[in-house]
């Protein structure tokens, strides 16, 4: 899974949330490695979408002071699941990791 979509999913664990406040949220999460330009976000969005693993959410009012043309997201079932098995994934990847920088050989 790129980069961008992990963390966009691991902002969206918390409940529906909008793009910038997305943007913002993954800029924090990964300590600033991650930076989200405009088009890579909401390209990413459509893509998660697109996957089944965001819905839109249009019920949401936009937040205050916006210009309303905020779009919310909220992680599905499935996107949850996705983010479960990268996580996992990624785990299984550091174990290794550290386990053959201790000098232990294979994993």
């Amino acid at each position: 899974m790129k980069q961008n979509l992990f963390f966009i999913l691991l902002s969206m664990a918390n409940g529906p949330n909008y793009g910038s406040a997305v943007q913002d949220d993954v800029r924090r999460l990964s300590a600033g490695r991650v930076r989200l330009w405009p088009a890579t976000l909401y390209g990413s969005l459509e893509e998660l979408v697109s996957k089944g693993w965001l819905s839109h959410r249009p019920d949401h009012e936009p937040p205050e002071g916006s210009a309303g043309r905020e779009r919310f997201y909220e992680l599905t079932s499935e996107g949850r699941t996705a983010l479960e098995d990268e996580t996992s994934r990624m785990e299984g990847l550091a174990r290794a990791a550290r386990h053959r920088l201790a000098g232990a050989g294979d994993a």
